[in-house]
């Protein structure tokens, strides 16, 4: 699985996987801290791979499958409609590749459907080809909260607390599990309860980390946003075995990010911080 970013270099955002049968891995495109990813050394030929977002980083790993022979078929799971969020899908080469089939999974909002939604943003005047018109197949499949089968994974969905709304997405392979939880803002009880059961038992779970407590509590309250600390207390209630904090504030330095996780790990020693190629076992 791979995440790509948004505008801002600080903001991680897309992040995609292989499907290779007896051994997978998720790997983070697109975050600050390394400069480049080698594509060409992690990612297998010719398999088809599972997007999580469409931030920048979607664009450094479409042009490096626009490097192999096709034909490709992509799942690309929208968490939301946000810009940072889908900024990087009008420039994912894929989709102007006829041998390419891409397949977006994503829930209805403000009366759009998933599809209305894409082609409403790619298109004049905020780009000039039309979602629509792109040469390679393009499908849509609302997000019913039903689990769906995507090349030997089950993905399955939640909604989040977020303004406009959101998903969280749990990709199982077999007794494996990775629950994808960006955008996400603690407080409301019942959506808090419900991720700790989602993410019960998870191998990793990637958690909207952005603000600090005081940050959030001054300032930041109401924003759709996380903290370390409500990440470290659902990954202690869910059992998970790795935390994954996501979604940094672009403002934040890599010293303070450095500081953050060695408060998290006073509490939870295996969190980690996401970072451009960071790779998770699967």
């Amino acid at each position: 699985y791979l995440a790509p970013n948004a505008i801002i270099p600080a903001m991680d955002r897309l992040l995609a996987a292989t499907a290779a049968a007896e051994d997978r891995h998720f790997w983070f495109l697109g975050l600050r801290r390394f400069a480049k990813l080698m594509l060409d050394r992690v990612l297998p030929a010719r398999r088809p791979l599972r997007i999580l977002d469409c931030g920048t980083g979607i664009r450094l790993l479409g042009n490096q499958q626009a490097r192999r022979p096709g034909p490709h078929r992509y799942h690309i799971f929208i968490s939301h409609y946000h810009l940072d969020h889908i900024i990087g899908l009008p420039f994912f080469q894929p989709l102007y590749d006829k041998n390419s089939t891409i397949v977006f999974h994503g829930f209805g909002s403000e009366g759009g459907s998933v599809g209305e939604i894409l082609q409403r943003f790619m298109s004049p005047p905020y780009f000039p080809v039309l979602l629509k018109d792109v040469p390679s197949s393009v499908q849509y499949v609302t997000d019913d909260r039903t689990p769906v089968q995507v090349g030997g994974l089950t993905v399955s969905s939640l909604a989040l607390n977020h303004p406009d709304g959101c998903l969280s997405y749990r990709l199982e392979n077999g007794d494996r599990r990775i629950v994808y939880a960006t955008d996400h803002e603690h407080g409301n009880d019942k959506t808090d309860q419900d991720l700790v059961r989602f993410s019960a038992g998870a191998d990793h779970l990637i958690y909207d980390a952005m603000y600090q407590e005081t940050e959030y509590e001054k300032l930041r309250r109401g924003w759709g946003h996380s903290t370390w600390y409500a990440a470290i207390r659902v990954a202690l209630a869910a059992g998970v075995k790795n935390l994954v904090l996501f979604h940094h504030h672009p403002d934040h330095t890599d010293e303070e990010l450095q500081k953050v996780l060695g408060l998290a790990r006073e509490e939870l020693p295996s969190s980690q911080l996401a970072a451009e190629g960071m790779e998770l076992p699967f």
